[in-house]
């Protein structure tokens, strides 16, 4: 500890307590790299078409952060090695686009407050338990109550597969066929039609 951590009696946030457990690995490149080649978002190159190696990339990016929480976790997570497998599948074939769900689809997701929490419930990813963190950020998955993830944990997963890691629900289908559904649907004018009489 530094002189004014001890005279204050205060310690460095920034550096991990001793029994702390490892903060997650830091996924600014992986969401840098999504942007470039997502759909829903603000691209660099608006128009252009993503190349396999930029998609390929997205997928070895997320698949090295995963492995990073798997050698930091202190249980044995068959869920991150079957989703660290699925990437480095995709990452040597990769698909045409991006197949996950958009960033609106991440925001709308249940949060599970803290109170709800109990004390031996843990992400199937990371493997933390979640009254661990002082200020958790639970989400619940519309596929079944039961699945609650970290935020932070599926987020990135759900941004580039789309899938529950769990059941494998597919929500970036479910939401591109809700899409389709609605720019079928005819649209209906609420107005009245008037024929230009007026009383």
């Amino acid at each position: 500890m530094s002189t004014y951590e001890v005279e204050h009696g205060t310690t460095d946030p920034s550096r991990p307590s001793q029994n702390s457990r490892p903060r997650r690995p830091d996924l600014s490149t992986f969401f840098t790299a999504l942007s470039d080649i997502s759909p829903d978002e603000a691209r660099s190159r608006p128009h252009a078409v993503p190349v396999p190696r930029d998609i390929s990339g997205a997928h070895m990016l997320l698949a090295e952060a995963f492995q990073t929480i798997a050698r930091d976790s202190d249980s044995d997570s068959n869920v991150l090695t079957e989703m660290i497998q699925t990437l480095l599948t995709a990452a040597d074939t990769p698909p045409k686009d991006v197949e996950g769900v958009t960033e609106e689809f991440c925001d709308v997701l249940d949060r599970v407050p803290r109170s709800a929490l109990k004390p031996d419930q843990t992400c199937p990813i990371c493997s933390n338990v979640f009254l661990d963190d002082q200020y958790p950020l639970v989400v619940r998955l519309p596929c079944h109550p039961t699945h609650l993830f970290d935020m932070e944990c599926v987020r990135p997963w759900l941004r580039l597969r789309g899938t529950c890691p769990l059941d494998r629900r597919d929500f970036a289908k479910e939401e591109r066929e809700k899409a389709e559904a609605r720019k079928k649907k005819p649209v209906e004018d609420d107005e009245e039609e008037w024929d230009g009489m007026y009383a």
